[in-house]
């Protein structure tokens, strides 16, 4: 990979931290979802400062190819997003069933009072 190439991709992957950075602060994004893509952005850094490093981690894994490699990481990356994704949407099934609970409690209390 060209150094020209490298520089180009280091101040995309830096935009991107910035950006990621902004949107936590001003609350579009929670730090406890944001946490994937700030190691994915820090990974990626990683392996760009370090193009060996993923040659390496390639034949100590015993992988043949790097490019088969960054597809599997790619591969774990999406799991992981979307079992963290699944575990959001089933946290908010329980609440969104726990306030429609409370609220026909409350109705019912409502009720009974006019009623008195």
């Amino acid at each position: 990979m060209s150094t020209k190439l490298r520089l180009v991709l280091l101040v995309l992957l830096l935009i991107a931290f910035v950006m990621l950075i902004k949107q936590i602060k001003n609350g579009k994004l929670l730090l406890k979802y944001s946490l994937s893509w700030m190691f994915l952005l820090i990974g990626l850094t990683i392996f760009l400062l370090f193009p060996g490093l993923l040659g390496w981690i390639t034949r100590g894994m015993g992988v043949q190819l790097p490019i088969n490699m960054v597809f599997f990481l790619g591969f774990l990356f999406m799991i992981l997003i979307v079992y963290r994704l699944t575990e959001a949407i089933s946290l908010q099934s329980i609440e969104i069933k726990e306030l429609a609970q409370k609220i026909a409690l409350l109705e019912k209390e409502n009720r009974k009072n006019r009623k008195e």
